[in-house]
């Protein structure tokens, strides 16, 4: 009878924490219809399995089956308690992974961009920069990659056989979308060789959401003296709705 009341004992825990946690996030939980299911299944199953206090158990066969492992009820439940879990655990691990993703693209633009200015005026050669797809071939909208390249043919697109590639960055965000934004439409930032500035090639690159998960606007506006400045959404609107 002591084993009995353990393992009611447990099982009541089990069904009031799942009770405490659908109450608590009831109007995070009401549009998944599967959890709000499994749930209902749990508390039936607990007080099936609880309420009659009266049968007998025999000790000795209740210690061997424990033995095997868990029994059909207990891995249900165990199973509706970790769902309801995750259910109410997955928005807040994507929100977080979009925050990850903005501050990680915000350094890559930053290092990227600094990093060109400071190779043109040591190599004393013009250093292209632009977002390109997975082709390889530069785009005002293009989000894969970033491209550091000296552009021998002056084509201002990436040549493998040709151009030297100084960096590539692996951008490939997937809780937003990135745009170049320069003078004339170009779809490239040319630092000058003699100077290591982007003489009229001065705009910015717009970091905007694309996921619900994910709030983070922002721009990285690079002047005509190359200098390089991280301009969040709340001092500088972005416009990324238009």
């Amino acid at each position: 009878m002591a084993l009995l009341h353990k393992i009611s004992s447990s099982y009541k825990m089990l069904s009031a924490f799942m009770l405490l946690v659908f109450a608590s996030n009831k109007h995070k939980l009401v549009q998944s219809r599967w959890i709000i299911y499994l749930h209902q299944i749990c508390i039936v199953i607990f007080y099936k399995n609880t309420t009659n206090t009266n049968t007998a158990i025999d000790t000795s066969t209740f210690n061997s089956s424990r033995k095997q492992g868990f029994t059909l009820v207990e891995l249900i439940v165990t199973v509706c308690v970790l769902a309801i879990i995750v259910t109410i655990a997955a928005p807040i691990i994507r929100t977080q992974l979009a925050r990850m993703e903005a501050k990680r693209i915000k350094s890559q633009l930053e290092t990227s961009l600094a990093l060109a200015k400071a190779e043109s005026y040591i190599r004393r050669q013009n250093v292209i920069v632009c977002l390109s797809d997975t082709g390889g071939r530069c785009h005002r909208d293009s989000d894969k990659t970033l491209l550091l390249f000296i552009d021998k043919n002056d084509n201002n697109h990436f040549d493998a056989q040709i151009d030297r590639l100084i960096i590539r960055q692996s951008l490939t965000p997937k809780y937003s979308k990135l745009s170049l934004r320069v003078g004339s439409r170009r779809h490239y930032i040319k630092f000058w060789g003699d100077s290591g500035k982007p003489r009229g090639h001065f705009g910015h690159i717009k970091y905007c959401p694309t996921s619900t998960y994910n709030h983070t606007m922002y721009q990285i506006s690079f002047s005509q003296g190359g200098q390089v400045t991280y301009k969040p959404n709340e001092s500088h609107p972005t416009d990324c709705g238009q």
